[in-house]
Formats: C-alpha cells, structure tokens, sequence
C-alpha cells in the first residue's frame, strides 16, 4: 500500500511539472483557473496514465526524488510526463527507459511496443535479438524499483 501511495505522489508531481511547464488548464475563454483551483482538478489529459490525485499532491520530497531519478534517464528532449505517457504505471515506464539505456536502444521504439502491448522482454528481444532478454529485463525492473522506492533514512 505504501508504494502504491508513494506511486500516486510521483505521478501528481509529474503531472505538477507538466502543468507548469505547459502553463496550465485554460477554460474556454482562455482565463487561467485560480492557484486554488488547479490544485483540486483531477487530470483531464487522456495521454496521461494515471489521474493525478490532489490528496496526493501533499505527499513528502518522496516524490520529487523519482521524478528527479527519471529525468535523469528520459531521453533529451522530452519530458518524465510525456516519456510516462501510455504505460500502465511509474514502475514500468521507469523499466522501459532503463532497458532502453542499458542496451542503446531508441526509447521511442521500446516505449511504443511496450505501450502497444508487447511485453519488455518481448520487445527487447524484437530490437535487439542478441540481447540476453531476461537478464536485461530482471536488470532494468531493479533499477526500477530502485528508482520507484522509497528512501530508507
């Protein structure tokens, strides 16, 4: 339950992140909602995985820490937001882009077989068939809980 909780505040910090950086929700008039507003909208973004929870949004630097962790291996150019968007959760968006780094494969490529339904060790072996899948695999879903974990302080 703790990482479930823990993964919920990651996903609102990123969908905060996301919501700054494209400068947030407008109404139909184009008027900004109030501070107070946007901090009670639930996430209306179809391509987001996840709604983002506003009791979350409370939650301790937890949350900042995985995001911090996942940006440092989203590929450049693209936000933790829009390399999250379409899987299923946190941890398997994290795994895809370390088996994208582990084994110099175009996270583009892996993310939309891994989103498209094709299991990671699946897709891993269709783009690089040499690999040694289920060693990869077990490699990057560590790191991913590694970098979904909470602090042990």
């Amino acid at each position: 339950m703790k990482r479930f909780l823990t993964l919920i505040a990651a996903t609102a910090a990123l969908g905060l992140a996301g919501l700054a950086s494209a400068g947030g929700p407008e109404d139909q008039t184009g008027a900004q909602p109030s501070p107070a507003e946007q901090r009670s909208m639930p996430s209306t973004d179809p391509t987001t995985p996840y709604a983002t929870d506003p009791s979350a949004m409370a939650q301790s630097s937890v949350s900042s820490l995985q995001s911090t962790r996942l940006a440092a291996i989203v590929p450049s150019g693209m936000s933790t937001q829009e390399a999250c968007a379409g899987f299923r959760n946190v941890e398997e968006c994290a795994a895809t882009l370390h088996a994208s780094q582990n084994l110099n494969i175009a996270f583009p490529d892996l993310k939309s077989r891994v989103t498209g339904g094709t299991k990671l060790g699946a897709a891993i072996h269709q783009l690089k068939p040499d690999a040694n899948v289920k060693a990869e695999v077990r490699k990057a879903e560590e790191q991913a809980r590694s970098d979904t974990r909470s602090p042990q302080g």
